[in-house]
């Protein structure tokens, strides 16, 4: 969640958190789905109120609770059409459930807030940074982000001006925004040095890179993992509240960074995610040469972003995002850059 139309910053604004208690989101799902949870906990998330609901049956469902904005309702609506189908395609992500009227986007009241209600079927699986990662199941996340990407070619435009902080092509923006409220001067350093690979490594490249619909958020918490025969595999995709139109390799770049800080060898975690994708599809030649420079980026987009939000009602959930990111990041930004851009078109020749 935590979509906007226009010019997010680093920070939000204090208006757009949703805190709802328990009893209101239960409350929400008796008047818009007609059913009483069993059981009922919250789950940690950036903007959104989101808990876990249990039926009587012992099934799971995330509600998701956003404030109904002018701006996130189409985006939102979007984003269900298209995880429906995608889960009608058989990839690995949560069915919707409509409410009593039908709609997967229930317009509600909240205490006098207009609120926005999505349910979503509770995938199980372990979160990829709670697994035991080995190279196989880096190929495995590859992998699963090629499928998707795939996928996506093919779904329906966003509303016009759908953007995000965290969307690649404006990663060093979002840095330079970010960097003035980062007390800690290794993220600033660290920070800084990737805004600047940014500015000599990406943005020459950025007009004729390949752009399609992104997940563009394929970290290690909405990756799950379950055994398939016997091996671990990815089973589970969560969290489409990012998706827009972007560059087709930030879903890569993406899932290949945040697995990277999993690894005692970030750089060989990273090439190993890539020979994934390069299993199920290719990159052109500007692609593999961004490919280094922008998992950089979002790391660093990652670190300076929630130690800028380190404090107020979602500290742990920064503390807990950001956990891994500057160890990884170093090691990044200390790889030659065209060494690892002649090793990723290997691997992703097609």
């Amino acid at each position: 969640m935590g979509v906007v139309v226009g010019e997010p910053s680093p920070e939000p604004p204090g208006g757009r958190v949703l805190d709802l208690g328990v009893e209101q989101v239960r409350a929400l799902v008796a008047e818009r789905y007609g059913w009483r949870p069993r059981r009922i906990e919250p789950v940690e998330g950036e903007l959104a109120t989101i808990c876990r609901l249990e039926d009587d049956a012992g099934r799971g469902f995330a509600v998701k609770v956003t404030r109904d904005e002018a701006e996130e309702r189409p985006a939102l609506e979007w984003r269900t059409a298209v995880m429906t189908r995608l889960a009608g395609e058989g990839q690995p992500v949560p069915g919707v459930l409509p409410d009593r009227s039908g709609s997967a986007v229930s317009g509600a009241d909240a205490g006098g807030i207009p609120v926005l209600v999505v349910v979503e079927e509770w995938l199980t699986g372990l979160p990829l940074h709670a697994a035991e990662v080995d190279r196989d199941l880096l190929r495995a996340v590859g992998g699963t982000a090629a499928r998707l990407s795939a996928a996506l070619a093919t779904a329906p435009p966003p509303p016009p001006g759908l953007t995000h902080v965290w969307e690649a092509s404006r990663g060093r923006r979002t840095i330079l925004q970010a960097l003035p409220d980062v007390r800690d001067p290794v993220v600033r350093e660290l920070a800084a040095a990737a805004a600047e690979g940014f500015a000599a490594d990406v943005a020459p490249h950025l007009a004729g890179l390949p752009r399609t619909v992104v997940h563009q958020d394929l970290h290690d918490a909405n990756l799950l993992v379950g055994r398939v025969g016997g091996r671990p595999r990815v089973i589970g995709v969560l969290d489409f509240g990012d998706m827009l139109l972007g560059l087709r390799v930030a879903e890569l770049a993406v899932a290949a960074g945040y697995a990277a800080r999993l690894t005692a060898d970030p750089l060989r975690g990273l090439l190993d995610v890539v020979a994934g994708w390069g299993r199920e599809a290719s990159l052109d030649d500007a692609e593999a040469q961004v490919l280094l420079p922008l998992a950089r980026t979002r790391l660093a987009v990652n670190a300076a972003v929630w130690a800028a939000r380190s404090s107020g009602t979602r500290a742990v959930y920064a503390a807990a995002r950001s956990a891994r990111s500057v160890p990884a990041l170093r090691a990044l930004l200390a790889a030659d850059r065209d060494a690892v851009a002649a090793e990723v078109r290997r691997l992703t020749r097609g």
